[in-house]
């Protein structure tokens, strides 16, 4: 018999990819264009997660400063830090609270010794809901609310 608790391992996205802190926007850039992916965890040398950048943080914080040069700026001179954490283990409900609270779009799901294992978004929550609706061992009332709560908060 299968757990009733959605956990976010069940629905996270599991494409994480990760960039130096010396790398620059152009260079971030391509890799998400070359990924597809909308965001990159930033690592030190010694490939500790230390940030996050992500293709709005590119063009918002980044790109639209009068005379800049993306071949020259550092992704670290833009990058989210520091970086929000949630279990592999933790609800939905959870990781809806933590986007809301922090007020952010990516949230990085670690495993219980703190290895970076997939990320959150609010697209993410889609899948969820998905699930929740196609089995019978979820609770859909919760994924209804969870859900609402993430469209109600990103869609202003």
């Amino acid at each position: 018999m299968r757990n009733m608790t959605t956990t976010l391992k069940e629905f996270m996205s599991r494409k994480l990819e990760s960039i130096r802190i010396t790398a620059t926007l152009q260079e971030a850039a391509k890799m998400m264009t070359n990924k597809d992916i909308s965001s990159l965890i930033i690592v030190d040398k010694s490939n500790k997660h230390v940030g996050l950048v992500s293709e709005r943080d590119i063009v918002r914080k980044g790109c639209s400063r009068e005379d800049v040069n993306i071949k020259s700026v550092r992704v670290s001179e833009i990058m989210s830090s520091p970086l929000i954490t949630i279990n592999h283990k933790s609800s939905p409900r959870e990781a809806a609270e933590l986007l809301v609270k922090n007020k952010i779009r990516h949230l990085l799901v670690v495993d219980n010794k703190g290895k970076r294992v997939g990320i959150i978004t609010p697209m993410d929550f889609t899948r969820y809901k998905q699930l929740n609706y196609n089995t019978s061992y979820g609770d859909k009332a919760d994924a209804e609310d969870t859900v609402a709560k993430m469209l109600e908060y990103y869609a202003d």
